[in-house]
């Protein structure tokens, strides 16, 4: 009895159909690309490889650094999404003008703007546009506004930042709107009060620093175009440069331990501390999370996008606790505590997300800081 060759059977029986398939595929691939082509005039691609390439080139405006994660790239100019963001020689967003004067000029207060994107007004078309540019305009002349928040910063980068650059800059008043951000390590499992552990790991990713690999499945027109016929979440949306959807913790949880609490109070505490060293008062700020009406599922997914660990109502438990520790210190005489948010003053079209203004929403924000910061009392008050 003749034998067959083993080679020849795993052929016949593997190699060939799986090359059949791998030529169908390409042909699908192929077929799909073309078609798009012709009717869109342009190569298409899939949302990953576009939102991907939308990041990375947002991420060629920014810059790692060793203490502060991530923070913007000296003079660079950022033009995306219709909005346009210049750095000034520091590496900070500009204001009314790129760089301020150093020494800063006779008779003229300053005031340093910290926190994350809700500081660099992320949403704002263009840098006048922003709140702490709005500020400066509103109290100009005698006062000028440096805007020194970056997306994605903690309360602990603030702090770095005051500490290592921003007291050059010889404020009188630093404002300190923090808060959103700090929701993230918070939200990791074991919380690390040094914020080693989900959030430094997270940053440079989400803001396009680090790149991102992106698997082949999520390269496939075709696949994208096959799961969205057949209603199958694409399993590529979870890619890229969201920080969450990788989440293996267990359960989400509807809080924060109060040792992130604590944590967030000593970096308000510390940043307090540091400028009044530098002769300058410290306003802190409330922040607000929303979940708007009529976009409160896609609002509950960005929130839990971006803080691991969390659900959307353990996130805006957090931020409430965190804003009540902020208020303690208030109380104490530590900082002088405002919230712009009390009493809806802000309603939810003045925001374009959970916590980012639209413009009117940033315009109102620099209307109300300017009227509590020179009201009797106030550290800009008249004398």
């Amino acid at each position: 009895m003749r034998r067959v060759k083993p080679f020849r059977t795993l052929a016949a029986n593997v190699l060939a159909p799986l090359g059949i398939a791998v030529l169908l595929f390409l042909a699908l691939e192929g077929g799909c690309r073309v078609a798009l082509r012709a009717k869109t005039g342009s190569w298409p691609e899939t949302r990953v490889e576009a939102y991907t390439k939308f990041v990375e080139k947002i991420g060629r405006a920014y810059r790692p650094h060793p203490y502060l994660v991530v923070t913007g790239r000296p003079d660079a100019t950022l033009e995306a999404a219709g909005k346009v963001v210049h750095f000034n020689a520091r590496g900070q967003r500009a204001t009314n003008v790129r760089d301020l004067p150093l020494p800063k000029q006779p008779g003229v207060s300053r005031i340093v703007c910290e926190g994350g994107s809700t500081t660099f007004d992320l949403l704002a078309p263009d840098d006048a546009s922003t709140w702490p540019a709005r500020l400066g305009a509103l109290l100009a002349p005698r006062t000028d506004v440096a805007n020194a928040g970056f997306p994605g910063w903690t309360s602990l980068e603030s702090l770095i930042s005051l500490e290592i650059r921003d007291v050059d800059l010889a404020p009188d008043v630093v404002v300190v709107f923090a808060g959103i951000n700090d929701l993230q390590p918070a939200g990791h499992v074991p919380f690390a009060p040094d914020y080693s552990i989900g959030h430094a790991e997270i940053l440079p990713r989400v803001v396009g620093v680090s790149r991102v690999p992106v698997r082949f499945v999520s390269r496939s027109v075709f696949l994208e175009f096959l799961l969205g016929r057949l209603k199958v979440r694409d399993a590529g949306a979870a890619e890229g440069f969201t920080p969450a959807w990788r989440w293996t913790g267990g359960p989400r949880h509807d809080d924060v331990p109060d040792a992130a609490i604590t944590a967030f109070e000593r970096n308000l505490r510390s940043t307090a501390a540091v400028a009044r060293a530098h002769g300058a008062r410290t306003v802190l700020v409330a922040q607000s999370a929303r979940l708007r009406a009529g976009h409160e599922d896609s609002d509950r997914a960005f929130l839990e996008s971006w803080a691991p660990g969390l659900t959307a109502t353990g996130y805006r438990a957090g931020l409430g606790r965190m804003n009540a520790a902020a208020r303690r210190l208030g109380d104490e005489g530590v900082a002088l505590y405002l919230d712009p948010f009390a009493g809806g003053a802000f309603p939810d079209s003045l925001f374009d997300d959970p916590f980012h203004f639209s413009p009117e929403g940033s315009d109102r924000f620099a209307r109300a800081l300017a009227a509590s910061l020179t009201a009797p009392g106030g550290p800009l008050a008249p004398r």
